[in-house]
């Protein structure tokens, strides 16, 4: 029996259209869970190495480190100490009072480009899930929505 209105040949282009899209979104939801998988192993890492970081155990390795870190403390006040006097010395207290001021602003700085860094990341963090977020519509729209 002939098909003169093409419908048969209409409804395998729809069956066709329909499994393409759901191909389509089942890479699209693959590659974006590649994606977060690699940023949640990332953030697991970096927790997992702050925890390490403060883990205190009594074996002689953690003393002999914190030992080290007291005399390299020690070792730079005593330092800053001699440069001070040589500074005030040589330049006078005006000057000791600019370095100081010049230290403050790079620490200053630093903090400002940590919060800047931090922020980049929750924006970069946002417009991940608001590309996940636009996908799924996508996805559903051509798979279920009025795009079918």
């Amino acid at each position: 029996m002939s098909d003169p209105f093409g419908i048969v040949d209409g409804a395998k282009q729809v069956t066709k259209t329909l499994n393409e899209s759901v191909k389509a979104s089942e890479e699209l939801s693959k590659a974006i869970d590649g994606v977060l998988a690699v940023a949640d192993k990332a953030a697991k890492e970096r927790a997992a190495s702050r925890k390490n970081s403060r883990v205190v155990s009594p074996d002689t390795t953690t003393i002999i480190e914190a030992v080290d870190e007291f005399q390299r403390l020690m070792l730079a006040k005593e330092s800053e100490e001699k440069i001070k006097h040589e500074i005030t010395k040589k330049y006078g207290s005006h000057a000791w009072d600019e370095i100081q001021g010049i230290k403050a602003r790079k620490q200053w700085e630093e903090k400002r480009d940590k919060y800047l860094e931090q922020n980049d990341r929750r924006v970069m963090k946002s417009v991940m899930a608001l590309c996940y977020m636009f996908a799924t519509w996508v996805a559903y729209e051509c798979t279920w929505g009025r795009w079918k």
